[in-house]
């Protein structure tokens, strides 16, 4: 697993982020609706203001999927939560660039022009402003939401690194001996997760130990396997064992006196040496 990303840098940007989301509401939340060039003119660097800030949330999400904190519990959420920024930011930047687009410019159709022409402008700027208002309102809102969203993983993520840090320090938690026999097959590299047959999901481990879903679900729950959900299932979905799990392996070998999970067959030199020794 990836271990270049700084994740307090990470929770800076998410803080920086929120104070743009801030900053971009507040102008779109204070802006006077007056269609025509002068409204073109107000919507264009909110509309590419939104779209930067739509660059700027993917970041984050893209750091924190490939860095060690998607082994820390809780990071599925804090995920989940950055994919809906993402989101709300898009969706923000469509209800500004429909504002755009709802405003009427000063123009000729294709009949030429009218001898009422401002009458019809007139219209035309009366019916627009509803319009506008109730895209704004939305994008406002989106924006609003974003801000919030920001901060809320501001302290989630560091609360979850906190929570992990704690844990590290203190004794693995018990497991059963299903789970640990389950732990140790996993332990020894290139088990996947992968849809068989008529769809059905089965765990597969170089040795070839049965894993049931459930147990697979109950060392995902205490964060002590982690699954790459990146690739889809009909692929294979790899398989490893957290630190933490590790720890909880070593805790249950010591207590029980269980046998140790073997890093690679001996070579046959090894084989030689050892039977040399024994004579």
């Amino acid at each position: 697993m990836p271990t270049a990303v700084d994740l307090h840098e990470q929770i800076n940007h998410l803080l920086h982020l929120a104070h743009d989301f801030k900053a971009l509401h507040d102008r779109v939340r204070d802006l006077a609706v007056a269609p025509g060039t002068e409204a073109l003119r107000q919507l264009t660097p909110l509309v590419l203001k939104s779209q930067e800030l739509v660059g700027k949330a993917l970041l984050p999400l893209s750091a924190l999927d490939a860095s060690p904190y998607t082994a820390v519990s809780g990071s599925r959420q804090a995920l989940n939560a950055l994919g809906a920024v993402v989101s709300g930011a898009s969706l923000a930047s469509s209800g500004l660039a429909h504002a755009l687009a709802a405003n009427p410019l000063d123009s000729t159709g294709f009949a030429g022009p009218h001898q009422d022409e401002d009458s019809i402008r007139n219209a035309r700027h009366a019916r627009a402003v509803p319009e506008m208002v109730g895209y704004l309102a939305d994008a406002a809102h989106q924006l609003d939401v974003c801000e919030t969203a920001c901060h809320y993983l501001v302290t989630g993520i560091t609360r979850d690194l906190e929570r992990a840090s704690n844990s590290s320090q203190q004794a693995p938690r018990k497991i059963s001996p299903t789970q640990y026999e389950a732990l140790r097959a996993l332990a020894k590299g290139g088990a996947t997760m992968q849809t068989r047959g008529r769809g059905s999901t089965i765990v597969l481990t170089p040795d070839h130990t049965l894993i049931t879903i459930a147990t697979f679900q109950s060392l995902d729950k205490r964060g002590l396997v982690h699954l790459d959900t990146s690739v889809p299932l009909y692929q294979g979905r790899g398989i490893t064992v957290t630190p933490e799990g590790h720890r909880t392996l070593a805790q249950h070998r010591a207590r029980t006196g269980a046998t140790t999970v073997p890093a690679a067959a001996p070579t046959a030199t090894a084989v030689t040496v050892t039977r040399e020794v024994r004579r």
